[in-house]
């Protein structure tokens, strides 16, 4: 039927109209209809009738302003073809204001649209957004936990190291004491000293015992913590000269008397470590001679592969 009505042929139109009226049973069906039946009606002149028909239409329609408005056009035409043009005119005023309210209608549900899409687009941002986020924060306790795994692996190592340097000084005292006992033995018996600081048998006695007196001097009062005592007060102090002086404590303990005074001091240093937690490592540096805390840092670790620091962690330990 309205495939005949497109192209005009409302006499075969009518004959599919004849079949369908009766047999509709919804709104929209017999909008469909009247409409057809109305073009019909205008084809064959009988314009009364058609805009009955046209009328009972609109009632069909309320609910669709599209629908309305193209049954309002028909109406229009029929109207025009009657000769009544003020009402066709009047009509056509009421189709363009239902035209531009269709317009912002359809205007509205496009924006609608719009802003919906808007929103699913940007709560799908954010999920993916979150989910960068969350595996950038994995990322970032993972690199965490690796840190902290290998910052407790090398502290092992280093704490198992130091250990194994703080047992083996602990064992060369025991060695340097045996060999102190050892050497009183051999005094009271042979007339001979023996020194725990060498076991070079070339060095002569008086060389042993200027080098016993040099570290009985060095240990009495305050001559160790003295940083600005020089050799010639040492020189002065012993009844000795610069060369026998030298001589004996190369012959005895493998250095100058310098070396020796500082290897003296580092070792006393170290055994306040060991016997006055009390003190501060910075105040044993100081009662030791040493005037600069870092250089007894650095000298420390260079005799004994250990710092002050973790020597007396060990001993605590």
């Amino acid at each position: 039927m309205n495939t005949y009505i497109d192209i005009k042929e409302y006499d075969k139109a009518g004959i599919y109209l004849s079949k369908l009226e009766g047999s509709v049973n919804n709104s929209m069906s017999k909008f469909e209809l009247l409409r057809a039946k109305a073009l019909i009606l205008q084809s064959r002149g009988d314009y009364r009738t058609a805009l009955a028909v046209i009328d009972s239409a609109v009632i069909q329609v309320q609910e669709s302003a599209f629908n309305l408005n193209a049954v309002r056009k028909i109406k229009m035409e029929i109207l025009a073809r009657a000769g009544r043009n003020d009402e066709a005119f009047s009509l056509l005023d009421e189709i363009i204001a239902a035209n531009d309210s269709i317009n912002n209608v359809e205007v509205n549900a496009r924006f609608d649209e719009l802003r919906t899409q808007y929103e699913v687009e940007k709560h799908i941002a954010e999920k993916e957004r979150n989910f960068h986020y969350f595996l950038f924060a994995l990322g970032i306790c993972l690199v965490l936990v690796l840190l902290l795994a290998g910052v407790f692996y090398y502290n092992r190592i280093i704490s198992t190291k130091n250990r194994k340097l703080y047992e083996r000084i602990k064992e060369q005292d025991r060695l340097a004491e045996e060999l102190s006992r050892m050497a009183q033995t051999c005094e009271s018996t042979a007339s001979s000293e023996v020194l725990p600081q060498t076991s070079d048998t070339a060095a002569t006695v008086e060389q042993h015992r200027l080098v016993a007196r040099l570290r009985e001097y060095l240990l009495s009062g305050d001559n160790l913590s003295n940083a600005e005592m020089n050799r010639d007060e040492i020189i002065s102090a012993l009844g000795t000269n610069k060369n026998l002086l030298t001589d004996a404590v190369r012959a005895v303990a493998g250095n100058s008397p310098m070396e020796y005074m500082r290897m003296l001091k580092l070792d006393e240093a170290r055994k306040m470590l060991d016997h006055h937690p009390e003190l501060t490592i910075e105040a044993i540096a100081f009662s030791c001679g040493f005037n600069v805390p870092s250089t007894f840092y650095r000298l420390f670790r260079k005799q004994y592969g250990i710092s002050p620091a973790e020597y007396r962690k060990q001993a605590n330990k």
